[in-house]
């Protein structure tokens, strides 16, 4: 879908309540990163790296699976401003 350009000028303030007002009184917040289902599970592997020998290979696909959750969290927050910002 195209955008047209209107030549409207608007003012952004980003905050703690809502991450983003505009000056037309608009509040944009930003979704949480991480789902409720994808948060337990995140929660868990990291106690299971805490017991885990470091070095170990068991510990490396620990850490590669909570890398995973969060490059989720990641691309979700990206995907977030790519659409609010154009």
């Amino acid at each position: 879908m195209e955008r047209e350009s209107t030549g409207e000028i608007v003012g952004l303030d980003m905050g703690v309540t809502h991450t983003v007002a505009t000056s037309k009184g608009k509040f944009l917040d930003m979704p949480k990163l991480l789902t409720k289902g994808e948060r337990q599970p995140k929660r868990r592997l990291q106690r299971k790296l805490a017991r885990q020998t470091k070095g170990s290979n068991r510990r490396n696909a620990t850490k590669l699976a909570i890398a995973k959750l969060s490059a989720k969290g990641t691309d979700r927050r990206k995907d977030w401003i790519e659409w609010t910002t154009t």
